[in-house]
């Protein structure tokens, strides 16, 4: 496996393991909090995006968009896939975003059963950039980067 592989994964499963509540602390039960978290790397990361995504393997390019709302420290919305130089893996077009504001990252699941991991480098609004990997059938099948805006009066 090359290592640029094995990095792709080693974050995926860092960005998964964080979202479903790992290094969190001890395992001891703790009170709910008071007040609400409302600080992290992904907060202000709501609204329409819209961008480019570039796979790594053969320079496809596609047109990606988010529609995401946030609740609390939590955010979800829509994911939408148009050509660019190329058609959208697998023709997909469709998926639904779920994240943490707390994380560098978010995970989309597409309407084929895969799904990508989206791990956020440079985050300054109103636009961002970073690297994706998309997993189907227990595999790797594809990666890249991809750029972020926020088309003005978002």
């Amino acid at each position: 496996m090359r290592p640029t592989m094995i990095l792709a994964l080693f974050l995926a499963l860092a960005l998964c393991w964080r979202s479903m509540g790992g290094a969190q602390g001890s395992d001891t039960p703790r009170p709910p909090d008071r007040t609400p978290d409302v600080s992290g790397p992904l907060l202000n990361f709501s609204g329409i995006w819209v961008g480019t995504s570039t796979s790594s393997a053969d320079g496809a390019k596609a047109k990606i968009a988010f529609n995401i709302k946030r609740a609390g420290n939590k955010f979800k919305g829509d994911y939408r896939c148009a050509p660019g130089n190329a058609v959208c893996r697998n023709n997909v077009q469709r998926g639904w975003v779920h994240g943490q504001i707390a994380a560098r990252g978010f995970t989309v699941s597409e309407e084929d059963t895969s799904w990508c991991a989206f791990f956020v480098s440079r985050f300054h609004p109103p636009a961002a950039e970073g690297e994706y990997t998309c997993y189907m059938n227990g595999g790797i099948a594809d990666l890249g980067v991809f750029e972020l805006k926020q088309p003005l009066g978002e």
